[in-house]
């Protein structure tokens, strides 16, 4: 297991290089000079040009990289061209929020979602199954942030029970936790629904049921673990995709995660916090990816045993 883990990790050095050549470059691609951005257009000369030596933006390409990256092997990701403060510690106060806004989604999502897959799956094509399925698509046709706008409106407009945005207790939590987690509730029943069916034809679960096991054992035991290799891999991509792409969620709903950090840096151009929030964000998707590969192992050691050889 510890080899499968290092070579996970060496694998994912080559893809975090590149995330960061092109994290890098957004400071030439993206218009306009980030300097006078900064000090305005009213800026005397003198000015811009010493904030430029300051910023090692006059520099060659290649020795502005390299400085870039070894500040970010050093965990320095530059400050804020608009705050001037350490990006790392705005990712810090920020990621947290982030971090439980998507694990309150996927809590929801796999409690709702896996139950409702399984419910199907003992009766297929009946009344349950059928509505189900049409719930099922319609929860992965409409986006999030209409599904967030649609909460808002019902739960916190009209029936007046929670508050529609901010920041604050568990009331704060749920509506934006339900309005990001909806897609992957359809998603994982869908999923959920095919994978038992898959597993409740098959030999060892007929001879399970015919030695008098319980259905409920048959269904927790026998047929959910072997299940579970398509369902856990929902679940890593779309918490993956939580952490690192919940911009629509937290600006709908004003909450304070690295996601609606993002937004704001990138309308106030605020470069530095786009590179180091994205470089960040990177890290955290490749974390959740080897997570995801771990969760393999340990729900099927067929797949440790393959890795291994």
């Amino acid at each position: 297991m510890l080899s499968f883990i290092l070579r996970r990790l060496l694998l994912a050095i080559p893809t975090l290089f590149g995330v960061l050549v092109i994290v890098f470059l957004l400071l030439y691609v993206a218009p306009g000079d980030p300097v006078q951005e900064m000090v305005g257009e009213r800026a005397d000369p003198e000015t811009v040009a010493r904030l430029r030596a300051e910023l090692r933006l006059d520099d060659p390409l290649h020795k502005q990289f390299v400085h870039y990256a070894g500040g970010v092997v050093q965990g320095d990701l530059g400050r804020s061209y608009i705050t001037r403060r350490p990006i790392l510690q705005d990712i810090r106060e920020r990621f947290p929020k982030t971090l439980q806004l998507a694990g309150a989604a996927m809590l929801l999502a796999s409690v709702i979602g896996i139950t409702i897959g399984i419910l199907s799956a003992r009766v297929p094509g009946g009344w349950f199954d059928r509505i189900s399925l049409g719930v099922a698509y319609l929860g992965i046709s409409f986006p999030v942030y209409w599904v967030g706008l649609i909460l808002i409106l019902v739960f916190a407009v009209m029936l007046r029970w929670l508050p529609p945005s901010g920041y604050g207790g568990i009331e704060y939590l749920i509506l934006p936790a339900l309005a990001l987690g909806s897609r992957s509730i359809a998603f994982l029943a869908r999923v959920t629904r095919s994978a038992m069916l898959d597993v409740l034809g098959s030999d060892f679960v007929r001879t399970a049921r015919a030695k008098g096991q319980s259905e409920r054992l048959v269904i927790t035991r026998h047929a959910l673990r072997n299940a579970l290799i398509p369902i856990i891999t929902v679940l890593g991509l779309d918490f993956g995709y939580y952490l690192t792409g919940s911009i629509l969620t937290e600006t709908i709903f004003s909450w304070p995660g690295l996601g609606r950090y993002v937004v704001n840096a990138i309308s106030r151009r605020d470069l530095p916090a786009i590179q180091g929030s994205v470089l960040f964000l990177s890290v955290v998707f490749v974390l959740v990816n080897l997570i995801t590969d771990l969760a393999y192992a340990k729900a099927d050691p067929r797949v440790a045993y393959k890795t291994a050889s």
